[in-house]
């Protein structure tokens, strides 16, 4: 079931070794063809393949995936995950926290060559704040005002202290794009915004391409085009990379584990790994028996060898989670996640349970082998269970009504606070809560999130780490390290911890 691929072994070293972080970078949709046959021959072309479509389209929070280097927000994170400027340049708090007055990089300009202004600024960050669905985390809660004095200057006002306002607009949080490109519900458009590339023309589900922005505020890039090809199959992904058709495959589970070997050995190719911020999750279904009961998923996480689990199929692409989430995040990990400790009790359950699989992970991440090892430990035990396949809309719909007992999936700390991971998952109120209501825990996080001094801070979130590990919710299964790579025809490509590639570091094989 395992299959024999050669196994990648990644060197601790490497695991270790913090990469430079990339330039930052962000979004736009402009009208118009790509570029003219004349200008391709002169032009360096670099083609990536994903194994998603990069498009999220009008009624998403930036139109593009990240990675495409289109759209950039207020601030990003660096590779302990703290907030380090973007757009904004500087910021300082005052009145105990519930006032950030940032400060906007100078020089700055919009893909149709308008300057960017505080009051852009504040329109994108309104878009976001009210209208929730773009803020399922709820990153945007304490927020009373924002306010634009001057062309350079924006301030955010809170109801409460909010001591983790710069990690909380980052990145995906505050994706800033030129007013008038989306409508009062948010819906955009037409995308401009700042980044170094913008975009030349889109294919749903196939390709995004794009153009180098001649007036970028920073690092200019060296390829003139771009394109981000969709590439469902992993297995098609692998052969177009070693064909040449793609001269890198770059995402967070682009390239599958047991694909490692055959990469490594293939001629000319440059098979590289980075410690991404994504984190594997085995779901319980709280609301309903058998894991309504807190023994039973503690007796189903020590029945899962969860080291076992990721040296056999993730292949050295992961190690065991100790905490909720990456332990890049450093000011906020503190190892309590130890699922084998406590009683256990087997569930009485007739009925075979649901194990549930989006079906768009599955090209990705080994899930299918981990859920058939899963299945295989539950028929050990005497107790049946069904794996159930399911697209986007339905596997979504699935988890908000229930149907299901365990599922599988990913997430990602995109802004690197606790705050982000416990609200979505842990919170009784929480977008992605399966069923556990606790209002010990919900008081430990109304308390966490606003006390501005850190010491207690992190002594609040151990105490909720703890918390976590007593309860259970879900069961971390193991932090990534993702693999990519790039073909002869590239001299330098990396990708960081976010899994966007460094485009304005790129550079072509002479």
């Amino acid at each position: 079931m395992f299959g024999d691929s050669e196994v990648f072994a990644l060197p601790k070293k490497l695991l270790l070794h913090k990469w430079f972080a990339c330039l930052f970078i962000a979004l736009v949709l402009v009208p118009g063809s790509f570029v003219p046959a004349k200008a391709q021959k002169e032009a360096p072309l670099l083609t990536i393949g994903v194994g998603r479509d990069f498009y999220d389209g009008p009624d998403s929070r930036s139109f593009l995936h990240g990675s495409t280097n289109t759209w950039e927000g207020l601030t990003y994170l660096d590779e302990n995950l703290r907030a380090v400027p973007w757009l904004a340049e500087s910021w300082q708090a005052r009145d105990n926290q519930k006032t950030w007055i940032f400060k906007l990089r100078p020089k700055v300009f919009f893909h149709d060559k308008t300057p960017l202004s505080a009051a852009d600024v504040k329109k994108s960050l309104e878009r976001i704040w009210k209208n929730p669905k773009y803020d399922p985390t709820g990153n945007y809660r304490q927020v009373s005002d924002i306010l634009a004095p001057d062309d350079h200057t924006l301030i955010v006002r809170t109801k409460e202290p909010c001591p983790n306002l710069p990690n909380l607009l980052a990145y995906y949080s505050s994706p800033i794009l030129k007013t008038g490109t989306y409508d009062s519900k948010g819906r955009i458009s037409r995308l401009i915004a700042t980044g170094p590339f913008k975009v030349a023309n889109i294919k749903p589900g196939q390709r995004v391409e794009l153009e180098a922005f001649e007036d970028y505020w920073g690092k200019k890039p060296v390829y003139q085009r771009v394109v981000f090809k969709s590439v469902i199959d992993a297995q098609t992904r692998l052969m177009a990379l070693m064909a040449g058709e793609v001269d890198a495959v770059a995402d967070v589970g682009a390239i599958l584990p047991e694909q490692a070997g055959e990469l490594k050995a293939a001629p000319g190719i440059n098979l590289k790994q980075k410690q991404v911020a994504t984190t594997h999750y085995l779901l319980f279904n709280c609301g309903k028996k058998p894991f309504s009961k807190g023994e039973c998923r503690h007796w189903l996480a020590g029945l899962l060898n969860r080291k076992e689990l990721v040296e056999i199929l993730a292949q050295g692409t992961g190690y065991v989670a100790q905490s909720p989430f990456t332990p890049l995040a450093a000011d906020w990990v503190f190892k309590k996640i130890n699922p084998q400790e406590g009683k256990k009790l087997k569930p009485a359950v007739k009925r075979p349970l649901v194990i549930l699989l989006h079906g768009g992970t599955l090209q990705r991440w080994p899930y299918l082998s981990m859920a058939q090892v899963l299945q295989q430990r539950l028929s050990q035990e005497g107790v049946k269970s069904k794996i159930k396949v399911l697209e986007a809309g339905g596997y979504y719909r699935a988890l908000n009504k229930g149907g299901f007992d365990l599922a599988l999936q990913p997430n990602t700390l995109m802004t690197g606070d606790p705050d982000f991971f416990y609200t979505y998952y842990f919170a009784s109120n929480g977008a992605r809560n399966t069923g556990l209501k606790d209002p010990l825990t919900d008081g430990l996080l109304a308390r966490a999130r606003i006390e501005t001094d850190f010491k207690k801070r992190q002594s609040l979130y151990e105490q909720i780490e703890e918390r976590f590990n007593k309860l259970l919710p879900l069961l971390p299964l193991y932090h990534e390290i993702s693999l990519y790579g790039h073909g002869p025809k590239v001299a330098l490509f990396e990708m960081d911890h976010n899994f966007r590639p460094c485009l304005s570091m790129a550079r072509p094989r002479p």
